[in-house]
């Protein structure tokens, strides 16, 4: 539960912004390793502490959160809402939305494909975890700036 308390404010902006995607697990493990990759792109500390990899389809899952979703959805709810209410500035709103757009907007298997063609990504697979001090490579902050400039070409 020590990972789920670490994420709660950002699980609380969610909650504000698409309550449903909280019980849409998968989802809301891309949703919360796509945030920690901005933050990580954006120069600002990340924590991929509690991700584990899905071995079956070799994505991001935050069992914590899972397990305690479905034990008691109620609960993760309100303290989610009360802890984001309370300081909503321990959100990065901006980074938050991209994540948001970036996982809402794809299906499942484009995020999954996505993901795997990371340098971090592929890195934490060999290793089992990510490392906090490995940087993002050049070739994963242009996949982050193709994916949300593809627009504007």
């Amino acid at each position: 539960m020590t990972d789920l308390k670490q994420r709660i404010h950002v699980i609380g902006w969610l909650a504000q912004e698409d309550q449903k995607m909280l019980s849409e697990t998968d989802r809301l493990s891309f949703f919360m390793f796509f945030y920690e990759v901005l933050r990580k792109d954006s120069g600002l500390t990340a924590d991929f502490t509690g991700f584990t990899i899905e071995p079956l389809l070799g994505q991001p899952q935050l069992l914590d959160f899972r397990d305690a979703y479905r034990q008691d959805p109620e609960g993760v709810l309100d303290e989610a809402n009360q802890a984001y209410q309370e300081n909503p500035n321990k959100v990065d709103k901006g980074l938050a939305t991209m994540a948001y757009v970036l996982v809402r907007n794809n299906s499942l298997g484009f995020l999954q494909d996505f993901v795997r063609q990371f340098d971090f990504w592929k890195n934490w697979q060999k290793y089992h975890r990510p490392s906090p001090l490995r940087e993002l490579s050049i070739h994963d902050q242009n996949r982050i700036a193709e994916y949300f400039n593809r627009n504007n070409k």
